[in-house]
């Protein structure tokens, strides 16, 4: 599920995001056996792509913002680490629209790093 129009998280920037508010995984067992996938893809990188060719479209130049679940772990903000976001600094100011603190768990990807990873799944779009 993505909000538009969200504010972006580099606070130092005024200017609009998409958010990724929820996103889930499909269990590659259940693939496996209700769909007959021999290789079940790794859909959250793509579900990542979606959001930032969304952005693009939209006029946000594929800004996008996530906030990993804590449930998740710190292997959840790995995970997004490792499809490409940038992981906000704890430290860092959330926009003022923004509720809640900043608990070093919120990722986003900036306009370079958007047209990078857009680019990257260009052949298989």
């Amino acid at each position: 599920m993505l909000i538009e129009g969200y504010p972006y998280l580099d606070a130092g920037t005024d200017a609009d995001s998409y958010f990724v508010w929820f996103m889930s995984s499909a269990d590659p067992d259940i693939l496996r056996r209700d769909f007959q996938m021999s290789h079940p893809p790794a859909l959250g990188r793509v579900l990542l792509d979606n959001a930032i060719v969304l952005s693009q479209h939209a006029g946000s130049a594929g800004r996008i913002g996530l906030h990993a679940a804590p449930a998740g772990g710190e292997g959840l903000v790995e995970l997004y680490e490792n499809c490409g976001l940038v992981r906000l600094p704890k430290e860092a100011p959330l926009p003022l629209e923004v509720r809640g603190k900043n608990d070093g768990r919120f990722l986003y990807a900036d306009e370079p790093q958007a047209e990078r990873l857009a680019q990257s799944l260009d052949p298989r779009r």
